[in-house]
Order: structure tokens, then sequence, then C-alpha cells
């Protein structure tokens, strides 16, 4: 019989982008109870460093993800900060709602940047490190439903996410040689972002989704606790829909 793989984190080093609150502060969390070294980042380095410290063996690295230049710039940093690199989980990003004809130039280059270009920069940047280091790494790009069907009012959000997922395939097809796996994750969970928090907003939101609830995002960071371990080892290209079955209607 085959020896179960581990779940364990050990010996790892990962950079979470966006983790100083939500869904990023779930996953740096988790990761770090598994027994990986968390790289947490924000915007803020006074609140980058206080998430830091409550996080146990947690580094704090800030930076605005305003271009692809600060993307490369985050995994400098990040290396200098922790000696290595094996996971990345892209899950910063903005959500900057118009219809077609309110966005404003400006608004569109901003919401590319965020959830695209610089996310992209991040993992050419990693993935230098990754053949570097000659171990092979585990990328995680959150994504969105409207990535992959469009939502009114969301047209620069969903074109972002819809090109995050498709650098997550192509990733995937061509560092699969390097030991590199990439998967994005789809998630629905309770968020300042998009408003779920509110208790009257989250129920009515629930009772339109299958399973009648919407995630906390602790469930979130269990998927990407699952897809970086070692347990995912044979799973790459992969979208993981996290979201009560909200892909669905």
């Amino acid at each position: 019989m085959a020896d179960i793989a581990s779940d364990r984190l050990d010996g790892k080093v990962a950079l979470v982008t966006g983790s100083t609150r939500g869904i990023g502060r779930a996953i740096a969390e988790r990761l770090a109870a598994a027994g990986a070294t968390v790289v947490v980042h924000g915007r803020s380095a006074p609140s980058t460093a206080e998430v830091a410290d409550q996080i146990p063996g947690a580094i704090g690295v800030a930076a605005e993800l305003d271009s692809a230049d600060a993307g490369d710039r985050l995994v400098t940093d990040a290396l200098a900060a922790a000696g290595r690199i094996d996971i990345v989980v892209n899950n910063a990003g903005v959500a900057l709602d118009n219809f077609i004809t309110g966005i404003t130039d400006e608004r569109w280059e901003e919401t590319l940047v965020a959830n695209l270009t610089a996310p992209f920069a991040v993992i050419r940047a990693a993935t230098r490190a990754f053949k570097e280091q000659g171990s092979g790494g585990v990328i995680i790009n959150l994504t969105s439903t409207s990535g992959e069907r469009g939502n009114a009012g969301q047209a620069a959000y969903a074109a972002s996410k819809g090109g995050l997922h498709a650098v997550t395939q192509t990733a995937a097809r061509e560092l699969g040689r390097f030991g590199v796996r990439v998967n994005s994750i789809s998630p629905m969970a309770a968020t300042t972002m998009n408003g779920l928090v509110d208790p009257e907003r989250r129920a009515a939101v629930a009772k339109s989704l299958p399973l009648g609830r919407v995630a906390d995002p602790s469930q979130v960071a269990e998927a990407v606790a699952f897809l970086v371990s070692d347990r995912a080892a044979f799973i790459t290209g992969e979208l993981l829909h996290v979201d009560a079955g909200f892909h669905l209607s």
C-alpha cells in the first residue's frame, strides 16, 4: 500500500498576496498552521507587520501591487526576507464595478493591473525562483465566476479574472516539466469586499445557493491548503469552485 501523502508544509515558504484580512489572512493562518513560513503581504507597512506578528513564524512584506515591476519587487523582497519561495497564492485584487459605458480608462487599467498584470509578474518572478531552487513549486490564483461567464457591471473585473485563469492553464502546461503545479480557486466567502459580512445580505444570497450557505474565509483556506499540499500532487491546471454551488446557477 502506497504511503499516504502529507498535508504538512514544514520547511516550505508561502507568499500570500493580500493577506492582511479576509480570505488572504485566513489562507495565511491556515498555511502557517500546516507548518509553512508565511510571507504576509499588504499595502500598508504597519498593518502588514501587525498581522505578521499575529501569525506564528510569519514575515511581513508590504507593497502596492500597481504594476508589473511591483510584482517583481514583491517576490524579490520575499526571497530576501525568507530565503526561498515554494508556494505562491495570488489573492490580492480589486473590484471597481461599473457598467461598460461608465468604466473610465483609468479604472479599467487599475483593475487589470491589480488583478492580472501584477499577479502575472508575481508568477513570472516566482517561476524563476522555483527553477533556480530546483525543487518545484505550487501557484494558486484566486479567480471568480465572473471571469467564466461575465457579470453585469463587472466588465473589467470579469476580464481580469478570466485572464488570470487563462494564465493558470497556460502556466500549468508550461511549468509542469519543472515540477510546478498551477491551479485556480473561484471562491464565494463572506468578506468586506463583497459585502457578505452583512447578515441580511448574507442570508439573502445563501437562499439562492444549492448548499444554502455562504462560506467563511477559513473554508476557502482549507481548499488552498489541500491544493498546495502533497495530497494534491497530481492536480494542475484545475479550477476549483469553493462557492456552495453558485457556479451552477
